[in-house]
């Protein structure tokens, strides 16, 4: 992602003129803001791996799933335009995004429940402008923190990171000469593989053997609505 953004911005600088810069230092820059509305489906599937709590730590027993879940976010983000065609940006989420409770066991003396929720997920981003008529491209790079929160058992699950690309199309409206706008845009995201246990990796904890928890497929649609507000617009 780095060399792609270097890469873009070298070209755009190359492609000015020094008496155009001589005009002006920054009439190439322009600086947005935005606050985003987005609804979002996710999807993904896991495997659990329980072992013995013997030394000889035996898998006895494997467990898989599968789900989808839908979810609404607020999110604010900001952008540097480099002339009328290219800009970059940082996306941020304070929102949780959370999955619902998952029981296992249900009304069992040894009923269990798993949530996860993603949180400050951030995403740093490449925007490129379609000439002719407001439509754009992005690519990015995604980061958020998973919060595992399980009531079963002695060990803990340890909150992770993980991170992901996302790739989006969208339109934008500018309205009259103001600096306002609006933006209406779609984005795949996908997430790397994650695999946590939960901190028992010698089986000694009351006596459980060790779990260890595979998340793969993670993938989710998400459409945004988005005010936004531009500095020193150059288009």
């Amino acid at each position: 992602m780095k060399k792609i953004i270097l890469t873009a911005a070298l070209l755009v600088f190359s492609s000015f003129s020094a008496n155009a810069l001589d005009r002006s230092s920054f009439a190439i820059f322009d600086l947005t803001a935005g606050l985003a509305s987005n609804s979002s489906v996710f999807g993904a599937s896991a495997k659990e791996e329980n072992y013995s709590a013997d030394t000889d730590d035996t898998l006895v027993e494997t467990n898989t799933d599968e789900g989808v879940f839908t979810e609404s976010f607020s999110s604010q983000f900001i952008e540097l335009g480099i002339g009328r065609w290219i800009s970059l940006g940082y996306e941020h989420t304070p929102d949780s995004i959370s999955t619902p409770q998952n029981v296992a066991n249900e009304g069992m003396t040894n009923e269990a429940t798993v949530q996860v929720d993603f949180n400050d997920m951030n995403t740093t981003y490449l925007k490129l402008n379609i000439p002719g008529g407001g439509m754009y491209i992005k690519y990015g790079n995604v980061e958020t923190d998973m919060d595992i929160k399980e009531t079963v058992g002695a060990g803990v699950y340890k909150n992770t990171s993980v991170s992901g690309t996302s790739l989006g199309a969208g339109y934008q409206k500018l309205f009259g000469e103001s600096g306002f706008g609006f933006r209406v845009e779609g984005n795949y995201l996908e997430f790397d593989n994650v695999t946590v246990n939960d901190g028992d990796t010698t089986g000694t904890i009351a006596n459980n053997g060790k779990n260890i928890i595979t998340a793969s497929n993670l993938e989710g649609l998400t459409g945004k609505v988005a005010l936004t507000y531009t500095f020193g617009r150059n288009n």
